[in-house]
């Protein structure tokens, strides 16, 4: 039986140098005297510039003033931590340095509090189950290293095609528990979503996780409710879902308004999920939203009654926190929402919310565009919450008219500053959609929503 073990070396700190007043600094150092190690944690436009970067994480501020995206480095932790556990068929595919790397940085962009994290070090418990998951973390780090560039490092190729073998004979051995399968098929199908191939987005990696979902909440055997990993997979597979429901196509879409997903989002809802919070309801909503808008946009099929309980919905979710600015990100994806509802299937007759009574659906929609920007906004750039913020940046910001020339800057800079933590490319994406969408909108009037332009395009977008 094998010993493995994780180790994270501390962060060894440059001494500081002081100067007695009046005290001659030398012209030329001594030749055996140490040098200053240089800053390895500015961005890569300031090294390729040649010029010194003030390491504002996650955007420098010479990069803020050029409008350039910043390929900063995230901090790293000064502490060290050991971690073991036994098992003779994970010890010999364990990447150290790339696990480690997923421990540290990767995983922090999955939840909006780091202290709470069961993406980062609770993993170890699973993965010497389950070797797919090893491969996939692996995966997932090296290309995060690279910013998912589309010049991908062999190894993470190597670990993806690894994981995807293990991942079919562990579904087909039935060996591995179906909540894992979970996980490593979130894993998969965000290092699709993270190509450059913008019609590929893990679609089948989706539906596999729905069969294990369904196999999850059926199992009256074993109460999930009970199990802290299957609230965790259940939550992450209803967010994942949000965030492809307008991309799959209507003759493959999967309802969730099943009665056993229902019952269990509604008893999620009751706990506090690390990678949203509160909001497991808001995400079943918004879900189901965007698998309607896909049907709308895809036939021009239409259900009034249908629209009137989405509308209804949405309005008397009320926010189920007392965080402030946990609660301005809840309100912000609402609105989304209601946006989106309005943009793509236009008056359902009169608003649900009697007090928007006087307002024409165009200064209705604007209204909501311009207070989700501004709870956006107060969001500080270095907090978490801003890996969950491209959704409503994107429906919000498409709606910014000719003369909101500040407001849009103001999504520019927030939607790099996404890229330059997460370093997904479909930030980058979603500000070039929006690009388009504004210029379409400024020269023809165009109210089009940005689902129907991206789709038109060929794109298929996972934000979230």
């Amino acid at each position: 039986m094998s010993s493995f073990r994780v180790r994270f070396q501390p962060v060894e700190c440059a001494p500081q140098i002081t100067q007695e007043r009046g005290q001659k600094v030398p012209l030329e150092k001594p030749a055996n005297a140490r040098r200053r190690p240089k800053s390895k944690l500015g961005c890569r436009q300031c090294k390729e510039k040649r010029v010194k970067c003030d390491e504002t994480y996650p955007t420098c501020l010479r990069c803020a003033r050029r409008g350039s995206i910043c390929s900063s480095t995230p901090r790293v932790t000064q502490w060290q931590v050991e971690t073991r556990w036994y098992s003779s068929h994970v010890d010999t595919i364990v990447n150290r340095r790339l696990l480690q790397y997923w421990l540290e940085r990767v995983s922090q962009t999955l939840v909006i509090d780091p202290e709470n994290n069961p993406f980062s070090y609770p993993v170890l418990e699973y993965i010497q189950e389950s070797p797919a998951l090893v491969h996939i973390i692996q995966s997932v780090s090296a290309r995060h290293e690279q910013y998912y560039s589309a010049q991908v490092a062999r190894i993470a190729l190597e670990e993806r095609g690894k994981a995807l073998m293990s991942f079919r004979t562990e579904l087909g051995a039935l060996k591995t528990r179906p909540l894992l399968s979970i996980l490593t098929a979130l894993l998969l199908g965000l290092s699709h979503g993270a190509d450059h191939d913008m019609t590929d987005f893990g679609k089948w990696h989706l539906f596999a996780a729905r069969m294990l979902v369904d196999q999850v909440v059926q199992d009256e055997a074993h109460p999930w409710d009970t199990d802290p990993l299957s609230r965790l997979c259940l939550g992450v597979y209803l967010y994942w879902d949000m965030g492809c429901s307008y991309l799959v196509h209507p003759n493959e879409q999967q309802e969730l308004d099943t009665p056993s997903i229902s019952m269990a989002v509604e008893k999620l809802g009751q706990w506090h999920h690390p990678m949203y919070g509160f909001c497991t309801e808001l995400i079943f909503m918004l879900g189901n939203l965007g698998r309607y808008c896909r049907q709308v946009l895809h036939s021009q099929c239409r259900s009034l009654a249908r629209e009137v309980q989405l509308e209804k919905d949405l309005y008397m979710w009320t926010v189920p926190s007392t965080h402030p600015t946990l609660m301005l990100l809840y309100e912000s994806l609402r609105k989304h929402g209601l946006i989106l509802l309005y943009r793509v299937c236009g008056w359902n007759g009169s608003p649900v919310n009697r007090s928007f009574e006087d307002f024409d659906l165009e200064s209705l929609i604007y209204h909501y565009a311009l207070e989700t920007i501004a709870h956006l906004l107060h969001i500080p750039l270095s907090s978490n919450y801003l890996n969950f913020q491209s959704v409503p940046l994107l429906t919000a910001g498409s709606e910014l008219k000719r003369e909101d020339v500040d407001l849009r800057d103001d999504v520019r800079h927030r939607l790099r500053a996404l890229y330059s933590m997460n370093r997904l490319p479909v930030n980058v994406h979603a500000l070039e959609l929006l690009e388009e969408i504004w210029t379409v909108r400024d020269n023809s009037g165009d109210t089009s929503s940005w689902i129907h332009h991206m789709l038109r395009k060929g794109w298929l977008l996972v934000l979230g």
